[in-house]
C-alpha cells in the first residue's frame, strides 16, 4: 500500500482541494472533503517531481493530483506500464553511467553543429543571399570601424592613387576565367590594427597605412590586396558573419541568452582581426591570390616577403589551429613569377 497527501484539482477550476491518496490492489483512491474518487492505475499518468518541484498525477477528465511526497510518487511510478516512456526516462535518469553518456553525446552533437553544421549552413546561405545583404552588412561594419578604430589615411594622395590605378589596370587585363570581383579599395590609418588589410562584406577592402609603409614595393601591397580579393570573391566575410550568428543561435538555444546574437553580429570587425578566417577560407583566398599574381606577372614571393615581415615569428599549423600557420601559407608563394 502507498499512502500520501496532496492537492486535488477537479479540472473545472483552479481551486486546490487537500486530499489523501491511497494506492492498493491496482486502484488509486482519493479522499477529501466532499471528494471520493477511485481510479484504476492504468488510467493514471504519473509525472515524478523534478528537483524541489511537486509531482503531478494526471487523472481522467483533465483532473490532477499534486503532491510533494517524492518517495510515494516514485513508488507509484514504478508500478506503471513497463513500456511507458516515463518509466524508461526514470531508469536512465537514475543511473549515473547513462546520464554521463547522454552528457557526452550532447556535447558531441553541439560540437559537430558548431564545427561542421554551422559552416555548411553559412556557405549555403552566402550563395543564396542577394548582394544587397552583403553590402548592407559591410556598410554597417565600416561605419562602426570608422567610429572606433579607423582614421583618415595620412598616405600621400599620389601614393594611394598609384596603387589604386595599378590594381584597376591589372584587374582589367585579367582573363575571364579568374575575374576580379567588384571591390572598393580604401586606405585608412589605424593604431589598433597595425599593418593589416581586411575585406568586408560587399567588397570593401581596407588597407592600413602601416601595411603600405611596411611594404618595400607596391607589388607587395598588391599581393596582399589580391589575397583580400580572394575573400571578396568567395564572400568569406559574409560567411564568417553568418557562422557567428549561427553559433549565437545555438548558444541561445543552450543558454537562453538572446542578447548574444546581437553582440556577435555587431562584432564582425573584431572577429575578422582577432580570430581570422578558417583554414579553408584562408587557403581559398591564398589560392586566388597565387593565381592572380601569376596572371599579373607579379612574383608570388612579394606576398611571402610582406607576410613574413608582418609575422616575424612564423608559426606552423597545428591540429587545433583555427587557421593555417604563416609558414605553411607562404610556402607556395616562395617561387619565381610564372611569366617572364
Amino acid at each position: 500500500m502507498i499512502r500520501f497527501s496532496g492537492d486535488y484539482f477537479d479540472g473545472q477550476s483552479s481551486r486546490a482541494h487537500p486530499v489523501t491518496a491511497t494506492f492498493a490492489d491496482g486502484q488509486l483512491q482519493i479522499e477529501g472533503e466532499s471528494i471520493a474518487l477511485t481510479v484504476a492505475r492504468a488510467q493514471v499518468e504519473v509525472v515524478p517531481p523534478a528537483g524541489t518541484a511537486r509531482g503531478v498525477i494526471h487523472l481522467p477528465g483533465h483532473q490532477e493530483l499534486h503532491s510533494s511526497d517524492h518517495v510515494a510518487l516514485a513508488e507509484l511510478a514504478k508500478l506503471g506500464p513497463g513500456s511507458s516512456p516515463e518509466r524508461w526516462a526514470r531508469v536512465l535518469e537514475g543511473r549515473v553511467i547513462y546520464a554521463l553518456g547522454a552528457l557526452v553525446l550532447s556535447v558531441l552533437i553541439l560540437f559537430a553543429g558548431l564545427r561542421w553544421g554551422v559552416p555548411a549552413g553559412a556557405l549555403l546561405a552566402s550563395r543564396t543571399l542577394p548582394d544587397s545583404v552583403d553590402r548592407h552588412i559591410g556598410e554597417q561594419s565600416l561605419r562602426l570601424m570608422e567610429k572606433v578604430s579607423l582614421e583618415p589615411s595620412t598616405l600621400p594622395a599620389a601614393r594611394q592613387r598609384a596603387i589604386s590605378q595599378r590594381l584597376a589596370a591589372l584587374c582589367q587585363q585579367r582573363t575571364t576565367h579568374t575575374p576580379c570581383p567588384t571591390y572598393r579599395l580604401l586606405f585608412r590609418d589605424s593604431k589598433l590594427f597595425g599593418p593589416n588589410a581586411l575585406a568586408l562584406p560587399g567588397g570593401t577592402v581596407i588597407v592600413t597605412d602601416a601595411l603600405v609603409k611596411l611594404a618595400q614595393h607596391d607589388d607587395e601591397v598588391l599581393a596582399v590586396i589580391a589575397h583580400e580579393l580572394g575573400h571578396v570573391q568567395q564572400r568569406h566575410s559574409l560567411r564568417l558573419a553568418l557562422q557567428s550568428i549561427g553559433a549565437g543561435v545555438i548558444l541561445v538555444a543552450v543558454t537562453g541568452d538572446i542578447g548574444s546574437v546581437t553582440d556577435i553580429a555587431a562584432g564582425l570587425p573584431s572577429l575578422l582581426l582577432q580570430n581570422g578566417y578558417s583554414r579553408d577560407m584562408e587557403r581559398e583566398a591564398d589560392a586566388y591570390a597565387l593565381a592572380w599574381l601569376d596572371t599579373a606577372c607579379i612574383p608570388p614571393r612579394r606576398f611571402a616577403d610582406l607576410l613574413g615581415r608582418i609575422d616575424q615569428d612564423a608559426s606552423d599549423t597545428h591540429l587545433m589551429s583555427s587557421h593555417p600557420g604563416t609558414r605553411e601559407r607562404i610556402q607556395p608563394f616562395q617561387r619565381p613569377a610564372a611569366c617572364p
